[in-house]
């Protein structure tokens, strides 16, 4: 989303400039803003209940035999569970529940279900009646994770150097051939600007259970400076005009396609700029196709307006010239990204 204050935690002080052997190396360096440890944000040792589940019901449900439930962490010990029929589809939401670690145990109660997972198996049933379901959990590995840049591809970001940008202070390679955004930082502006254009990008989020809302792994990749996709851990939740995958205050995804913080995301975007008439007028408005994660969440979309935060900036004209890609600073929010490549439709400058 657009630039707004939120609150910051106070942590110590960690650069995180250099890492060696797999693992990262830190140094405590005086800085402007307090940052947050690796360890806290990308744990190496995933929460055991957080993520995609998915299974079937017993054998007496023959018309809707599937299950899915998404388990978001809220903090000291306590899960929301979301559970319907089907994953990264718009399907009938059958609970949303609060639920409760203890002794390596979840559990939950819902007004019409209830469940637990417990060693690494998630089962359950209705409050009433003899029907149960079981289910594990899924590591979904977007189909276009790792892609390889077409011959005609210009790599903005391969973990090599920072040449193709702009505003680089604060942004710091990190493992994965990845980088990440640090307090300190700006935004990260291409060097070239770019009218219709093919962007393929990689994001994770940080792992921020006390979080919420937009203060939970916010960032945005901009295209003609002005467009956002929206970057934001909104794993589990509905998607609306200012979750991941939305143009932001224009359009929300057709499906929530989010993973779970700290897993690998991809954006694959078709982006055409606006076209004019003769006398400056606008003759066709940007459109936009956006796939998160393999998924098509916006297609061919027309944007209407800038996707800024302020009604004032919203209300500004399309631009006419060529703009930069932009990955957005959200300050405290430690996004990473890699393999960030970029094919030119139009004219680039």
């Amino acid at each position: 989303m657009q630039k707004k204050h939120v609150r910051k935690t106070a942590f110590v002080c960690v650069a995180f400039m250099a890492f060696f052997t797999g693992l990262y190396a830190t140094s405590f360096l005086p800085c402007a803003r307090a940052q947050r440890s690796l360890v806290e944000l990308y744990p190496e040792t995933p929460d055991p209940f957080v993520g995609n589940w998915q299974g079937r019901w017993s054998g007496d449900v023959d018309v809707d035999p599937d299950v899915a439930a998404q388990v978001v962490a809220q903090g000291r010990g306590k899960y929301l569970v979301r559970l319907t029929s089907k994953l990264f589809m718009r399907s009938t939401l059958w609970e949303l529940a609060e639920a409760e670690a203890k002794d390596g145990v979840l559990q939950f109660k819902g007004e019409e279900y209830k469940g637990e997972i417990r060693d690494g198996k998630f089962t359950g049933g209705r409050n009433s009646g003899s029907s149960t379901f079981s289910m594990s959990r899924i590591l979904f590995a977007p189909p276009a994770l790792g892609a390889a840049p077409p011959a005609n591809a210009e790599v903005l970001f391969n973990g090599a150097n920072f040449d193709a940008w702009e505003g680089v202070e604060g942004w710091v390679p990190v493992d994965d051939n990845a980088m990440m955004v640090t307090p300190d930082a700006s935004d990260l502006v291409s060097k070239k600007k770019y009218s219709d254009v093919q962007l393929h990008v990689e994001f994770r989020l940080p792992f921020m259970p006390k979080e919420r809302g937009q203060s939970r792994g916010n960032s945005g990749v901009f295209v003609q400076e002005v467009y956002e996709v929206q970057v934001l851990d909104s794993f589990g939740l509905e998607g609306y005009y200012d979750d991941c995958g939305a143009l932001y205050k224009v359009s929300p995804p057709r499906v929530n396609a989010c993973l779970p913080p700290t897993e690998w995301q991809t954006y694959d975007i078709t982006y055409h700029a606006a076209r004019f008439n003769e006398d400056g007028t606008v003759k066709s408005y940007p459109r936009m196709t956006v796939l998160h994660n393999g998924f098509v969440i916006q297609q061919d979309q027309e944007i209407p307006q800038i996707t800024a935060w302020k009604e004032v900036e919203r209300l500004q004209p399309p631009p006419a010239q060529p703009g930069s890609i932009k990955l957005q600073s959200h300050r405290n929010h430690y996004v990473q990204f890699r393999n960030v490549w970029v094919v030119d439709l139009g004219t680039g400058v």
